[in-house]
């Protein structure tokens, strides 16, 4: 540590033996402050930088990003298993890997990044496979554990001092709801998948109740949110929102009243005036003091160009005053490299995937049920639109096809893609096939069963380049018979009256199938 000269110790540790007028104290303390330290003092700059090593290219990255958060493959769903879950009163916690992984995308899009597209991924092998049609700079990719959920039991003991000024101790029981998911992080340059930053996270949302009465699916349930805004704010603050403090020096010159005067202006915020006399001197003379001391108020502005092109002459024209060592022309012009990395590291896509012409054909029906599979097409032709594709309405697809003899979903198989493409005058076709769709009651035991396959077919590539089997089986066993059977009854009226049979169901069906595909992130005003 630099020794402070003898007279500067004496002001800090004996401040009685100095009495001076306040108006009288900040010229002296400035003066001996520039003293103390070589002529300059140091001004505090707030930067937010990446927190690993290779910053520019992390930076990079995020300006064309494309996220893809993988989770467990869904378990195989059967008949026997959901019923022995239903009587054992197991109940299966949902959760939502979509809506984290559009949380994350829109937290991560700020101005100097972007997410190009968003997915999940059911599969924990090899790359993602649709990256590559986006062209983006970096890959962020999220490797998320099934919610660890939780209540126990906590005692509590504190203690207080009663009128008497005797110590009483109180004790007390609450009881913790907690939910945690890990997840492995990386961030990767593309197109290699070079790794830059890899790290392990668990997001935590926990809250402490007077009892343990609440259940604990509900619980999880109202509280996935906050779960969601814990790993958000991580991935923030690891990426976009970390703040560094920069310290850069504003130089002044002994016995130099004009030069101590401009220091004196932008330390108290007046860098304008600073600057006018600083641009002064500068064309009077050629001082480095006063180059840097541009190059420090331009990138106080965040006029990074002006502030590189001014610290780059002033650390030229110092080469060899040892009084410039004060400046960290490493640490300076690497924070300036990263603010002007703005740029994309890879060049835009050929053709904007969202951007593509696509058609919903009919789906074809291996069911009993009529109004099922119209249901999910329609279902599965909305989640496309939010997603942010360029779907045909499917009452001018049906139109076209009609005029071509066709009207069932499974006279489409055996037909030549191509050509309904040509006649539809897109580019792509969404097929589905469904299975099995339908309810099963009998007395306390209610099963509801969906499953089938989705599938996209790319003209340009003359194949099918995406298929999903979702799959719902949901069993539900009413504590009485009576009120089983009525309120089964009642909604299955219900949704027969609205033609929308097993809509929940159908719902979960569709929105599996549609998060497995590359989706278009949508910003909210609050989020």
């Amino acid at each position: 540590m630099k020794k402070q000269p003898f007279f500067l110790n004496r002001l800090f540790l004996h401040p009685s033996s100095f009495i001076l007028h306040p108006s009288k104290l900040y010229p002296v303390l400035l003066a001996l402050f520039l003293c103390g330290c070589g002529n300059y003092y140091s001004v505090r700059i707030p930067y937010y930088l990446p927190a690993n090593d290779n910053a520019v290219e992390t930076k990079k990255a995020l300006s064309s990003l494309y996220i893809v958060v993988r989770a467990r493959p869904e378990p195989k769903k059967n008949a026997l298993g959901n019923i022995v879950g239903a009587l054992l009163k197991q109940r299966e916690l949902e959760f939502n890997v979509f809506a984290l992984a559009a949380k994350l995308s829109r937290t991560l899009s700020r101005p100097g990044t972007s997410v190009k597209a968003y997915r999940v991924s059911r599969s924990n092998k090899g790359p993602d496979p649709y990256a590559g049609y986006f062209a983006p700079a970096g890959v962020l990719e999220i490797k998320v554990s099934d919610p660890q959920v939780s209540v126990r039991k906590k005692e509590r003991t504190s203690s207080y001092l009663d009128k008497q000024k005797k110590k009483r101790t109180v004790k007390s029981t609450v009881w913790v709801y907690s939910a945690a998911v890990t997840a492995d992080i990386r961030l990767m340059a593309a197109p290699e998948l070079r790794t830059l930053d890899k790290t392990a996270e668990t997001f935590v949302t926990s809250e402490e109740r007077l009892d343990d009465k609440k259940d604990i699916g509900d619980w999880y349930q109202e509280r996935q949110e906050t779960l969601f805004n814990d790993a958000a704010a991580r991935l923030a603050g690891r990426y976009i929102d970390r703040p560094a403090l920069r310290y850069r020096p504003v130089f002044s010159k002994k016995g130099d009243k004009e030069a101590a005067r401009a220091a004196d202006l932008a330390r108290r915020d007046k860098w304008s005036a600073a600057e006018a006399v600083w641009n002064k001197r500068l064309k009077e003379g050629d001082d480095w003091r006063d180059m840097l001391n541009l190059a420090v108020a331009a990138e106080v502005r965040k006029d990074y160009v002006s502030a590189r092109e001014y610290y780059l002459k002033a650390r030229d024209a110092a080469a060899g005053d040892k009084e410039a060592g004060a400046a960290r022309w490493k640490e300076i012009l690497g924070d300036l490299e990263v603010m002007l990395s703005t740029g994309a590291a890879a060049a835009g896509p050929a053709r904007d995937w969202f951007d593509v012409p696509a058609a919903v054909l009919p789906f074809a029906n291996e069911t009993t049920s009529i109004d099922g599979p119209p249901m999910l097409r329609t279902l599965f032709y909305e989640a496309l639109k939010n997603g942010g594709y360029r779907v045909q309405a499917l009452e001018e697809t049906d139109k076209m096809l009609l005029s071509h003899g066709l009207t069932q979903g499974g006279q489409l198989g055996a037909a030549d893609p191509a050509q309904f493409c040509e006649w539809l005058g897109v580019e792509r076709l969404f097929y589905g096939d469904i299975n099995e769709f339908g309810e099963v009651m009998a007395g306390v035991y209610n099963q509801r069963m969906i499953k089938g396959r989705l599938s996209l077919w790319d003209l340009k590539e003359r194949n099918f380049i995406w298929s999903a089997e979702p799959s719902v089986v949901k069993v539900r066993t009413p504590k009485s018979l009576a009120g089983g059977l009525f309120s089964q009854l009642a909604r299955g009226l219900l949704e027969r009256l609205k033609n929308k049979p097993l809509a929940y169901e159908g719902s979960l069906f569709t929105a599996g199938a549609a998060e497995t595909l590359p989706n278009r992130i949508t910003l909210r005003i609050k989020d």
